[in-house]
């Protein structure tokens, strides 16, 4: 080979190596300039705007925090503001008016107990009230709207079914003012009419009507022979033949009316002569001509509505029915914001029906009346505590005259 071919490809291998180490060393031979002043502000504002926009958003961010937390506080200080006017206005004495019936105070029967109610009323709750007692049935329209347009009472209880017709047209004509209604349904909204189970309690002093017999005969005059009446018979025979399937009661007999003691009083003394030594009454004065029949006769007798034992020793147990407890129910309901119109019917669970031999009503009767019972039968007292117990749990289904 001559000597030309063979330089060749040592100039060519020279000349790789030539441009490897060029390449390597020429960013170190020439370096790119710095950036200019015009580039760093540049950068320096960049970077102060953006630190800017993101100081702008927080702030704003914050003062829509802010108006938040402002409008929430006006919204908190307004239902404190109305809180507090409402625990005002609770806390501030209720007042009640209370319409009688007829028979005024001193009947010892449901004007005493509806009394009896608002008074523990006034006592546990603080309410403060007023009551008319009015002298015949005309009246009641009258004093019911006296008091409903007066504004100044939360509730106006009225006594009796007799009360009944006045007050649908006062209730209609009033529609925001509250109403009661005892023995009797109104149908407004504005009326909480109160009744009770007089099966109940009818069965309970049937229960003690058949322990105390002696001839195993017992019976009932009533005042009339209407479905209201029937209840308290019905009632009284299921009683009866339940703590004695042996005992026979007789047929019931009807005065024809409330206001007819004489007849009451004979018609008492027929069952008497038919064998029955343990005769209930329920009806009127009617039934207290019964009762002194009974007297008379010297056999046991049966109250209604409320302790009537205290009239003659032979009286050994009533069938009650406690307004006392029905009034106060409603009174508390209307001072908690709770009352509702409409019917309400409780017997012996709720404890608005019972007997007055019952132990937990027992005081409460001679407490009211100012008298003492004379001592029931153990076996008499205790069948008589069974059946309510068996009564409240549901065992006892009553019959109903209805």
């Amino acid at each position: 080979m001559s000597q030309m071919n063979k330089l060749v490809p040592v100039l060519i291998i020279g000349l790789i190596i030539g441009a490897g180490i060029g390449w390597v060393v020429y960013p170190a031979m020439n370096p790119v300039p710095p950036p200019g002043p015009n580039f760093v502000q540049k950068t320096v504002y960049d970077a102060l705007k953006v630190e800017s926009d993101a100081a702008k958003a927080e702030v704003t961010t914050t003062k829509s925090a802010l108006t938040k937390a402002q409008m929430d506080l006006a919204t908190a200080q307004s239902q404190i503001t109305a809180a507090q006017a409402q625990i005002e206005k609770l806390k501030a004495p209720k007042k009640i008016g209370l319409v009688l019936a007829t028979g005024g105070l001193g009947d010892k029967s449901f004007n005493d107990g509806a009394y009896a109610g608002v008074l523990q009323a006034k006592n546990e709750l603080g309410i403060t009230f007023d009551y008319v007692q009015p002298k015949a049935i005309a009246e009641y329209e009258g004093y019911q709207r006296d008091f409903a347009k007066s504004e100044q009472y939360a509730l106006i209880i009225c006594i009796g079914y007799d009360q009944a017709d006045a007050l649908a047209k006062i209730a209609g004509e009033y529609p925001n003012q509250k109403f009661v209604i005892v023995d009797m349904p109104v149908d407004k909204p504005n009326v909480a009419s109160l009744l009770f189970k007089a099966n109940e309690g009818s069965f309970l002093v049937g229960v003690v009507a058949a322990k105390t017999s002696i001839t195993g005969k017992v019976g009932f005059v009533g005042g009339i022979d209407i479905p209201l009446i029937r209840d308290f018979f019905v009632g009284f025979e299921a009683g009866a033949k339940w703590a004695n399937p042996q005992i026979t009661v007789l047929d019931p007999v009807f005065v024809g009316g409330w206001g007819d003691p004489t007849k009451g009083k004979e018609l008492a003394v027929s069952l008497v002569e038919l064998g029955g030594d343990a005769i209930f009454a329920a009806g009127g004065k009617s039934g207290l001509g019964a009762l002194e029949g009974i007297h008379e006769k010297g056999v046991a007798g049966f109250g209604v509505d409320a302790c009537q034992c205290y009239l003659y020793p032979e009286i050994k147990a009533s069938a009650t029915k406690r307004v006392d407890i029905a009034v106060y129910e409603m009174i508390l309901k209307t001072v908690i914001g709770k009352f509702q119109g409409g019917v309400y019917s409780k017997g012996v669970a709720e404890g608005w029906t019972g007997c007055c031999r019952l132990p937990e009503e027992e005081s409460f009767w001679e407490n009211m009346f100012n008298f003492k019972h004379s001592a029931l039968p153990s076996e008499a007292l205790e069948k008589l505590m069974q059946a309510q117990d068996k009564i409240i749990t549901g065992e006892i289904k009553v019959p109903s005259g209805f």
